[in-house]
Order: C-alpha cells, then structure tokens, then sequence
C-alpha cells in the first residue's frame, strides 16, 4: 500500500484562492460602461432599507450565468469564493433561495420590462459603437424543455417554453440579441415577428438601419412583407408551400431550371433553382419566388421532384441585386442564428429555467439574454480584436475561469496570475481600456 501513496499531504490553505481569475473583468466593464449606475435608476429598490440592492441581484445572476452555473444552487459556489468576492467587493451577495424569490417577486410585478429596458441600453451602445451601418437581422423561436410548474407544450409536443428572439449581425459573426419575449410553449411560431422587427428598428441610430431580414417559414405572413417594403428593408423568407405556391411552382418553365452551385466550392449540387414572380392575397407588394428543386426517391402528386421555396424583395438587377443562387445562398446563412441561440444554451446554459412560474424563468431567462449581450459588448469595446467572434464558452474557457490567488500587501489588492508575460500585458491592457470607459462615464 505504502508504495502507493505519492510522497505529498493534503492539508488545509487559508490563502484566497480563486478559479475565476478574471471574471471580475465583467464586473469592472459593467461599471465603467455606467451600466450598474443604470440598474439602480431603472429598477426599483428593496422595500426595506436593509434589503439587497436589485443590482445585486442581477450581478449575481450576471456573474452565474458568465460562469455557466446551471442551477441556482450553484451561486452558493460564487459565493463562498472569497478570492472573487474581494475583487468585486460585494457586501451582501444573495444565496440561492433569496435569488429565487427575488425572481419569483419582481416576475409577479412584470419585472422583466425593466430587463427590457437594460437591454436596450446595450443594443442601441453596441450598435453606436460598431463601425457596421447595414445590419442582418434573423428572427427565430427557440424551445427550451421544463416540466415545472405552469410549462405548456409547444408544436412539437415539447413541454416547456418558446421564447422568440431576434438577432443583429453582420449576417455570420458578431451577434447581439435585440429582441427577446419569454414565452409558454404554447405560443405560435408566428407570433411577435414583426414586432421584433419594428421594435429593434428604434435600437439602430440614424444613419444605421436593418438591409436584410431573414426568416423561416413563420414569418410568410402579409403584413411582414408589407412592413419590410415600406421601410426598405430586404427580405428572404421560407415559403409556405400553399396550394397557390405550389401552383406558381408548376408553372415554371421546365426550361429555366439551372444547376444550384455549392457557394464555397462551386460544386454541382445536384440540385436545380429557378424563380418566379407571386404575390399574397392580402400583401400589396408581389415578390420573387425563387425555387429550389431536387429528385426524390418518392414521387408524389406534384411529380418526382421535393420543392423548396424562399420568397424575397431583393431585386434581380439593378443596385443590390442578387442571381436566384445568390439568394439561396444568402437565406442559407439564417442557419447562423441557431448558432447564437446554441451560444445562449450552451454558453450560458440558458437550456434551462430554475422556477416553477413562468413569469420568474421568464426574469432569469431575459436576464441570461442581456448577460450574453453585455458579453458581446464587452467583446466589442474592451477584449483583443482577435477574442470578437468567440463564443460565451470560449471566453468562460479563456478568460473568466483561471486559477489566481488574490493577495494583499502594503494595503494594495493583487491577483496573482500563473500566465506568461504577453498574456498578462493583454490583461492588464483589458482593464486599461474599461478603465478609459469610466472616464468617459464621469465626464
């Protein structure tokens, strides 16, 4: 046995140690954007004077869902971390239950209009700050499974919720959410699209504006495409293979199907594509109908083909013009958006809800949305240009969870950091730039 047993002891360190070397960088980025200041004067404060301060709160919750806490018990682990608690020097960090009921308490009382509100704030300053002025906005539902409390089931059969949400990108990279509703699972796919549109509309400056909107088949709807012309804005949407789309389908000449490329390799795909012109019943505006067709092993009454349709305003010359394969190609790219409601789900393990009331997973949901968008920001403003298009579990991988000791000597605070020479310049280089936020915020 003696051979065994490695010539070392296990015995207790009272040094502070924490494996959550820089996620107090979040923490500093919220102050010195004037973000914490705002929390203060846009929720409302504890009804006793010795309550905890809402922005404690929701930094609690920030800090859970940056480390990628999945249950609300495991704040007890932020919490009892004194190396990171002397680095953000909150007195009074709320344990798990009393950010439950605080949860459940503030849901009761429509709580998550003033989260709204907050992440406003950070769409309209991540936009202001970007260099982008024509944005790609994608609109999708997401489910997430719950069998708590009042959950209902969705489309799919799914017990849980639907929340829809909208995203700002440059149509690949560089994401922000600017629209999120927490919804039953109940809730229609079709529903609140085109207030996402109109709503993230009033984030953009003058001067920026949404060039494209890209949608699933939810959003074949009249009033969308009418909104979207009126406002100049081009989209591409799944059709609906009605009996009227099947009909303009059929009519097709047999003669105007090409061979559909693959956009990187410009390979054959073995598909064809070919357009036409339809219009809806109750829409103003007709539109081009571009068609994707492919061979089916099981014929059916429309023939040997399987069809898929996008319908969409850009035009087929002229300034911003795009070929029929340009326009499948450039719909395609919706397929992103999956990837920034995975980065939610998986980054900030927004896969699951805590409460039993749908208007308290509702405020922790919203509040997991803005803690992803406060990220992005903070990618955008203050981490190296090579860390903007990481995701939330890459950055929690590479900065936020690394083991420091935090010390103290001559009455100043350090963290101790087992890293090379450049990778401590790029830090320190992190907080210089968030150190020149908060001047500009005092000024």
């Amino acid at each position: 046995m003696a051979g065994r047993i490695l010539p070392y002891f296990v015995i207790q360190s009272k040094e502070k140690l924490t494996d959550r070397g820089s996620l107090a960088f979040v923490d500093e980025f919220m102050t010195g954007l004037g973000f914490t200041e705002q929390l203060t004067q846009v929720f409302p404060s504890p009804g006793s004077g010795k309550g905890i301060k809402t922005t404690d709160f929701i930094r609690t919750l920030i800090y859970h869902f940056a480390d990628g806490g999945r249950h609300l018990e495991e704040i007890a682990g932020i919490k009892t971390d004194e190396g990171f608690r002397s680095l953000i020097k909150m007195k009074h960090m709320p344990g798990s239950d009393a950010v439950g009921d605080w949860l459940r308490r503030l849901g009761k009382h429509n709580g998550t209009r003033y989260v709204q509100r907050m992440n406003d704030t950070l769409v309209r300053r991540y936009a202001s700050v970007s260099e982008r002025k024509e944005w790609v906005l994608d609109v999708d539902s997401t489910i997430i499974e719950s069998n708590k409390g009042d959950a209902t089931y969705s489309y799919n059969e799914t017990q849980g919720y639907h929340p829809m949400l909208g995203w700002l990108s440059d149509g690949k990279d560089e994401p922000i959410c600017s629209y999120v509703k927490f919804r039953q699972g109940e809730a229609s796919a079709q529903v609140d699209i085109l207030e996402a549109i109109q709503h993230t509309q009033t984030l953009l400056p003058e001067g920026k504006g949404i060039k494209y909107f890209r949608s699933d088949s939810a959003a074949y709807q009249a009033k969308i495409i009418d909104d979207c012309n009126d406002n100049n804005i081009y989209y591409t949407i799944t059709a609906d293979k009605d009996v009227s789309v099947m009909s303009a389908i059929m009519d097709i000449s047999s003669k105007s199907w090409q061979p559909l490329h693959d956009r990187l390799d410009g390979f054959k795909t073995g598909r064809e594509v070919s357009e036409t012109i339809h219009t809806m019943n109750d829409s103003n505006h007709s539109f081009r109908l571009v068609v994707i067709r492919e061979l089916t092993d099981k014929p059916d009454l429309f023939g040997p083909y399987h069809y898929y349709g996008v319908i969409t305003n850009i035009p087929l010359e002229g300034p911003g013009f795009k070929t029929s394969e340009e326009v499948i190609w450039h719909h395609n790219g919706r397929g992103n958006c999956e990837r920034y409601i995975e980065d939610t789900k998986y980054g900030l393990t927004l896969r699951y809800v805590p409460c039993g009331q749908m208007e308290a997973n509702a405020m922790y949901y919203t509040i997991g949305i803005l803690t992803f968008n406060l990220l992005k920001l903070m990618q955008m403003m203050v981490l190296p240009r090579s860390w903007l298009k990481r995701t939330v579990l890459s950055l929690r991988r590479k900065l936020f969870r690394f083991v420091a000791k935090v010390t103290y000597s001559g009455r100043q605070l350090f963290l101790q950091i087992n890293k090379t020479t450049e990778e401590i310049r790029q830090l320190i280089r992190v907080r210089e730039k968030i150190w020149s936020l908060s001047l500009l915020v005092t000024q």
